[in-house]
């Protein structure tokens, strides 16, 4: 374990991070298209296995925080000599031994019990709380991958799983899905305040000058002599209604969600 401690603090660290530069809200043409970004500290990307079908035990070397997501990772040691970082669950620590893959053998009834676990939706019981779930086979887990989220596994029919979303919404997918035992790590996330500026500055947010201290042709809301109020229907800088008045297109929403359920 020494060996391997001193081996990912001095390889494993270096071979799956690299820098990550930031556009600061630019296309390729250099235009703003996301008002308020630039600046702050540089960032690192780490690769994330989000596909673990090794069929290995692993042991937990690191709880790490990464600066581009809400949960905390995990770097894993398994047995075959491979490392990679995982999401890591809620109560998950150091030195938890954790399964990647298809294990057949394994007694479904003890499965419930193994928190932070990576296996198919098949062999999977009911009503276990999951998270980082795949929508298609081998394709990389794309859902409840946020700080504290997570779904529910509510049933099985005709070689598919049903998901209940905590956004109440039920999802239909393949049980050859892999999806992980537990619920996603930094659940208090939720609860955290920037609470200064510099702080602020530092996660990448600009700040922001309202509409009504701009020039007219900066804002719908500027110009003037002196102080005034913005109008009856506030706009925001393209000139669309930004306050009070509902904006979202409910029916065009219903038939995305439809055709996002039917993704199977």
């Amino acid at each position: 374990m020494i060996y391997l401690n001193y081996y990912c603090k001095k390889v494993v660290f270096k071979l799956k991070r690299f820098g990550f530069i930031s556009k600061g809200g630019r296309n390729f043409l250099g235009r703003i298209c996301v008002k308020g970004r630039g600046n702050g500290k540089k960032k690192i990307y780490r690769l994330i296995d989000f596909f673990r079908r090794i069929n290995y035990f692993g042991v937990i070397l690191k709880i790490l925080y990464d600066c581009n997501r809400s949960c905390f990772l995990a770097l894993v040691a398994y047995q075959n000599g491979l490392n990679s970082f995982i999401l890591a669950t809620e109560n998950l620590i150091i030195n938890d031994i954790i399964f990647s893959g298809n294990l057949p053998s394994i007694q479904t009834e003890k499965i419930l019990s193994y928190n932070g676990w990576a296996m198919p939706l098949n062999s999977i019981n009911l009503f276990t709380i999951i998270n980082n779930v795949e929508l298609l086979p081998f394709k990389g887990s794309k859902i409840a991958r946020a700080a504290g989220m997570s779904c529910l596994l509510i049933g099985k029919v005709k070689q598919k799983a049903l998901l209940k979303l905590n956004s109440c919404w039920e999802l239909r997918v393949n049980e050859a899905c892999i999806a992980t035992i537990g619920l996603a790590s930094n659940s208090k996330h939720k609860f955290q305040k920037i609470g200064s500026a510099g702080k602020a500055r530092n996660l990448g947010f600009r700040p922001k000058v309202r509409g009504v201290a701009m020039n007219p042709c900066d804002h719908p809301h500027g110009g003037g002599n002196g102080k005034h109020s913005p109008p009856v229907a506030a706009v925001n800088a393209k000139g669309r209604l930004t306050k009070g008045t509902p904006t979202k297109n409910k029916k065009l929403d219903r038939i995305k969600r439809r055709l996002f359920k039917k993704i199977l």
